[in-house]
């Protein structure tokens, strides 16, 4: 493994840990409904049905932290970023004893129907996790589990790594950029680090996206074929929608087709297409979960695509998505009631703005040459993103008409194409700085990678100073430390963030070195 690659991997795993241990016990989005389902698994060996499924501990432990919910699902932190729950003068929360020594009664004592009821692979790996702490209380569990998001975390930075060496081979600069990009985006690092299935989707995503390319560049083999279907099984088996990598793979075997053109190619291809027809009528069944009634979007009527009402739903998830889930999809915390100031959503649109201008020059350019072929990755990225978006926005166009409202589209339901999306805008980014600065178009990639490793750290201190006091670095780690495991209190704060500063200091300071070295040897 090459020296920078270990050095990024260290420093993403102490600012993942960082996250972990700075974020408060139930801070993540529905963490405690998510850990629900994962204690029903350990505890009781599977789902839990109504009229309640949610244990007496986890709603103890809630209304003392001020997350349990009303019947409108708010809690004291939403709507209200000012609101911090009553901290104590020690590393002990106020009622953080009484909690630690609850009966183990109360972890099956069901008194409120809160859990999720998704499919089950991440829940079921989490719980070996649960029980390998079984014997201490929530606190424990709930870092055993966060522990658990980390690992895949890592194994999706691993991944992107993987498939920037694909997409860059000629450029180990930009290897490493599109990898620390990946690794310091500060909301898929906060999506990536708590109770929620999110980091497995992602990763699985990922590999969708790793997989097709490996398809597009040596060809439709059988392994992997075997690989995808794997994939699209476990994903299944992680998050309904899972399914959407179906399209996204077909579109890579139809890429990799057209420039091979074999009959072997055809072959697999319609090996490939029986599978998965195979599959349609399994995977429901797999899930074990055919009684949970999960929202129906109704049959599809093509006409409807046509009709003013779809226009106008377009018009509105556009102004959407530009509005709130842009900003959403670049860090949004406490329930959704903390956002970063303004000045930081600018700077973020500016970059992305001419980003997408240079996607806008590269295929300008790609067609005046006829060079789309040989930058077909490329253009794979592109299909794959607006193949996921289209699905998206079909599913909650049909689900607005089923219910009345729209589902809600969140700026993390799009991290599972998060590799794709960075690899584009390094693209876009680095035909820009070309276009302008020539050879010197890296160093000038670096100073975005600087910015996102920067824009990380300032978000990490700055929700972790909404929750806790930091006019002194006494009361930071007292605060800090109450309500949390034994093992990540006190010292061990100040522990992880300085190695997490000080790694990320020295991970930039040699990828400059390779920045500007390439750059002035030239």
């Amino acid at each position: 493994m090459p020296k920078l690659l270990k050095l990024l991997l260290i420093s993403a795993f102490f600012n993942a840990l960082s996250w972990t241990v700075l974020i408060p016990i139930w801070q993540y989005p529905d963490e405690q409904a998510h850990f629900a389902q994962v204690q029903n698994r350990a505890e009781a060996g599977g789902i839990i049905y109504p009229p309640f499924d949610t244990s007496m501990e986890i709603i103890l432990t809630e209304e003392a932290l001020g997350t349990y919910r009303d019947g409108f699902g708010n809690n004291k932190y939403t709507y209200h970023p000012e609101f911090n729950i009553e901290y104590s003068n020690s590393r002990a929360g106020l009622v953080e004893e009484s909690l630690r020594n609850l009966p183990l009664s109360v972890r099956t004592e069901y008194i409120k129907k809160e859990a999720t009821l998704n499919p089950p692979l991440y829940y079921s790996i989490g719980s070996y996790f649960y029980k390998a702490v079984n014997s201490e209380s929530i606190f424990e569990r709930v870092f055993a589990l966060r522990l658990f998001s980390v690992i895949l975390f890592m194994l999706l930075i691993l991944t992107a790594y993987k498939t920037s060496q694909i997409l860059f081979k000629k450029n180990n600069y930009l290897q490493y950029s599109l990898t620390a990009l990946v690794a310091f985006m500060p909301m898929l690092v906060f999506s990536s680090t708590g109770i929620l299935p999110d980091p497995l989707t992602n990763l699985l995503f990922s590999l969708t996206i790793l997989i097709s390319l490996l398809i597009i560049e040596k060809g439709i083999k059988f392994k992997y074929l075997f690989f995808a279907i794997l994939i699209i099984i476990a994903g299944s088996l992680t998050r309904q929608q899972f399914l959407i990598a179906l399209p996204i793979f077909i579109s890579a075997i139809i890429f990799s087709f057209f420039i091979k053109r074999s009959l072997k190619q055809l072959a697999l291809l319609s090996f490939f297409i029986l599978i998965i027809i195979m599959l349609g009528f399994t995977l429901p069944s797999l899930w074990y979960i055919k009684q949970i009634s999960l929202p129906e979007v109704g049959q599809i009527d093509l006409k409807l695509f046509f009709a003013n009402d779809f226009l106008n739903y377009l018009k509105t998830f556009a102004l959407e998505t530009y509005n709130r889930t842009f900003a959403w999809y670049w860090g949004v915390y406490r329930w959704l009631s903390l956002t970063l100031p303004p000045i930081i959503y600018l700077i973020i649109k500016s970059i992305v703005l001419l980003g997408f201008i240079g996607i806008i020059i590269k295929i300008i350019k790609d067609i005046a040459k006829g060079n789309i072929k040989k930058d077909i990755y490329f253009y794979f990225l592109i299909t794959a993103s607006l193949i996921y978006i289209a699905i998206i926005v079909i599913w909650d166009y049909y689900f607005r008409l089923g219910h009345g409202f729209s589902f809600g589209i969140q700026g993390r339901y799009l991290f599972p194409l998060i590799i794709a999306h960075l690899s584009l805008l390094i693209i876009g980014l680095k035909t820009v700085l070309e276009t302008v600065y020539g050879k010197y178009a890296d160093i000038g990639i670096y100073l975005v990678v600087l910015l996102m490793m920067v824009f990380n750290l300032y978000t990490l201190f700055f929700v972790s100073g909404s929750y806790y006091d930091t006019s002194s670095i006494g009361n930071l780690i007292n605060q800090a430390s109450q309500y949390k495991a034994q093992f990540v209190k006190g010292n061990i704060i100040i522990f992880l963030i300085s190695a997490n500063i000080s790694a990320q200091l020295l991970f930039a300071y040699s990828l400059a070195k390779n920045a500007f070295k390439k750059n002035f040897q030239n």
